[in-house]
């Protein structure tokens, strides 16, 4: 079988999404698409390489243009499927409202037109829940150490400091040698934190299923189920 597998920006349900995308990948063919924020938050989560790695095709937005060339494969029944995991909350109400412009927009608007059946993953579907974020500094630990250990041994330049010590999540790839270098054990990542998701993004996360073509998944497991059923 093969698959069309957007990536958005959310960190929420990103690693669970991936070992999904890894298991289905087993015995079938997975086309990665990464947004550009997917881009992003893949490299700011450690998971970017990795994928690199794993997978042969990789398109990401960047080289899409506006046109987004790639939905062309879907009218020509290339893949079977679309999945969407995860799905932001912007993702979803630009689906929700009928805009593809944006890769991953475009691409569910042209299955649904080819009738290809789409998976979505919406990260906001729960009003209060809770997610891990990536490297972050705690600035009631950091000491500012006059000979910072992190800052020495980031091989992305993406520790400095101002008043405070801080991390540039831009550069940053999660190669974690800060965590374990930081004498003051001020340096932490995947640390997990309540939020609370905007009515709008929840009402908005429903309404996807509404949408002919469009199946919503409340949760990692509920994809692999759905997923192991379609192998």
């Amino acid at each position: 079988m093969k698959i069309l597998w957007c990536v958005t920006g959310a960190g929420q349900f990103l690693s669970e999404s991936v070992e999904s995308m890894d298991a289905f990948a087993q015995g079938n063919q997975v086309t990665l698409v990464l947004s550009k924020a997917g881009h992003e938050v893949c490299r700011m989560y450690g998971v970017l390489g990795e994928l690199e790695k794993k997978y042969s095709e990789i398109v990401a937005e960047e080289g899409q243009g506006r046109s987004s060339p790639i939905v062309g494969r879907l009218s020509q029944k290339e893949y079977e499927k679309v999945v969407v995991a995860p799905c932001t909350a912007n993702t979803a109400a630009k689906i929700v409202c009928g805009i593809a412009d944006s890769l991953v927009s475009n691409i569910v608007a042209q299955a649904g037109k080819c009738k290809v059946p789409v998976y979505i993953l919406p990260t906001d579907a729960i009003k209060k829940q809770k997610t891990k974020i990536p490297v972050t500094i705690d600035h009631e630990k950091c000491k500012r150490c006059c000979a910072c250990n992190a800052l020495r041994v980031c091989p992305n330049d993406a520790i400095y400091v101002t008043e405070a010590v801080h991390i540039d999540l831009m550069k940053c790839d999660a190669c974690l040698k800060c965590v374990s270098s930081c004498n003051n054990k001020a340096i932490e990542f995947g640390k997990e934190i309540d939020i609370e998701c905007r009515d709008l993004d929840v009402a908005n996360a429903k309404k996807l299923g509404a949408i002919k073509g469009i199946t919503v998944i409340t949760s990692p497991a509920q994809l692999n189920k759905i997923l192991e059923k379609t192998k």
